[in-house]
């Protein structure tokens, strides 16, 4: 049994935009300084319509599960390719992990020069706004916080394409010094490999998208498309607005971060500075939301791989009362899922052990799953099985409180500890994005589209429709694509910091 979501169309698409537009937009500029004007508008659709479709394979992919708020990557993996399941959940969390990070030393960089005062200290005074919102459970709880971050990032793009028409169009002597434009050639061919993983990489958002389909009071594909396309229009929007606009002002002279190229004196470049620094405090939460889900993944997966050492987790012995949600008896060690059909062409899951329990349909139901079959056929006794109270977030797998709250203040601490000792850490942070972002926008969602798309007309004997047949070839595209950025990003940031 699921529960009705309450998010709105409006609160989503805020959130989703919020996750897709972050710091990152600052480095548009810079990748028109290296690719032109065209070339760097080509490169932003592409990247673009590619990640926007990843959105849409993600999503298209839920609605064959029987109840889709159960969604998420886990349940995909775990109904596709188990074995990796846990590979892309590790994937998820190096690069929450690692943009978390980055982050956090860019607020203990940025803060000082505004009030003055250490790093450190500001980088622990963020955990004032920073822990309270980490601990909300449902992604639409972020969304003030989000609207607030939408409020900045409007004040920079305002402001760098203000700046465009004051000192560039409406005025006959430019107060500042503008180096050659672009349109049509490409100014460094070098510097164009590394700006196609900057502007790629600016559009991932994957991250958040089940918990956004999952919490929509109406989560329709055509509700779902309805946010997936608005906030790739407005992302798209801003990126090409601020990268058009900040490399006219500067031409060859525009630096990897627009602002460093105003004058920090100016009191408008001071209240951007403030916003960006508010904006990377009310992003972090953003981050951190499928960092724990992804951890509490990996705890899953590990009980149901390993049943029989699960209760040592707990310090207890066999005959004490098992939390209450432990999913796994003695006899559980046998037990292998695996998916298969329905008449209401529903992905299930079969449980192959003669003395499968009711406890075993709760690691169903955590999966996506409606009903189990035991292996002579007979249905399980689902009586016991608790359906969450009305209102109640509906988890993708077993999350209880004391998990959710233990993962959330063990693992801040522990950002919190190495950001306060790092200064500096591009290239790792660059080998996350080429990796991790690949694998979540691009690799993932198309092989889940390429064996789910269509799948639920087979289960019921019929023909998938040419639409679908069209995806499932687009998607099995999509992660060739995905693979082959994720190769060119990792040779292109090795041998750039070879040379360098």
């Amino acid at each position: 049994m699921s529960t009705a979501g309450t998010a709105t169309a409006g609160s989503s698409i805020i959130n989703l935009t919020k996750t897709i537009v972050g710091a990152g937009m600052l480095a548009i500029p810079f990748v028109f300084k290296n690719d032109g004007v065209l070339v760097g508008v080509l490169l932003t659709l592409l990247a673009a319509i590619t990640s926007g479709f990843g959105l849409f394979v993600l999503a298209k992919a839920s609605k064959v599960m029987t109840n889709p708020r159960n969604s998420s990557f886990f349940t995909l993996c775990m109904l596709t390719y188990p074995s990796l399941s846990p590979l892309f959940d590790v994937a998820m969390i190096v690069q929450c992990f690692g943009v978390g990070l980055s982050y956090l030393v860019l607020i203990g960089d940025i803060f000082p020069s505004l009030f003055g005062g250490e790093r450190n200290f500001w980088i622990l005074a963020s955990a004032v706004v920073v822990w309270p919102l980490c601990s909300l459970k449902k992604m639409d709880s972020l969304r003030y916080s989000s609207i607030i971050g939408l409020f900045a990032l409007a004040y920079l793009s305002s402001l760098i394409i203000a700046m465009f028409f004051i000192d560039t169009v409406l005025t006959e002597a430019p107060n500042i010094e503008r180096g050659p434009v672009n349109w049509i050639s490409i100014y460094d061919f070098r510097g164009m490999l590394s700006s196609f993983s900057i502007v790629i990489f600016a559009y991932t958002g994957s991250m958040n998208i089940f918990s956004i389909i999952n919490e929509l009071e109406d989560n329709s594909m055509t509700q779902i498309n309805k946010i997936i396309n608005s906030s790739i229009a407005i992302s798209s929007f801003l990126f090409l607005s601020v990268g058009v606009a900040g490399y006219l002002t500067f031409g060859s002279n525009t630096l990897g971060n627009i602002l460093l190229n105003y004058d920090p004196d100016s009191p408008w470049i001071y209240a951007a500075n403030f916003c960006l620094a508010s904006m990377l405090v009310l992003s972090f939460p953003l981050l951190f939301h499928p960092l724990r889900i992804a951890i509490n993944n990996l705890f899953v997966f590990f009980r149901m791989k390993y049943p029989t050492i699960a209760p040592s987790i707990y310090g207890g012995d066999s005959d004490e009362e098992e939390p209450e949600d432990y999913y796994f008896n003695s006899s559980a060690a046998s037990l292998t899922a695996t998916a298969t059909r329905t008449s209401r062409a529903s992905i299930t899951m079969s449980i192959d052990d003669e003395d499968a329990s009711p406890e075993d349909q709760r690691v169903a139901d955590a999966l996506g799953a409606i009903s189990i079959h035991s292996a002579n056929g007979m249905d399980l006794d689902l009586d016991n099985i608790t359906p969450p109270e009305r209102g109640e977030e509906e988890q993708h797998v077993s999350f209880p409180d004391y998990r959710f709250y233990g993962i959330t203040f063990t693992v801040l601490p522990v950002m919190y500890v190495i950001s306060l000792r790092l200064k500096s850490f591009a290239f790792v942070l660059a080998l996350v994005g080429a990796t991790g972002s690949t694998s979540m926008s691009f690799t993932l969602p198309g092989l889940f589209g390429y064996k789910l798309i269509g799948s639920d007309s087979l289960a019921v004997g019929l023909m998938i429709s040419k639409r679908d047949r069209f995806y499932r070839r687009c998607s099995l595209l999509l992660s060739f694509f995905g693979v082959i950025v994720m190769l060119f990003s990792l040779y292109v940031t090795v041998a750039y910091d070879n040379e360098s």
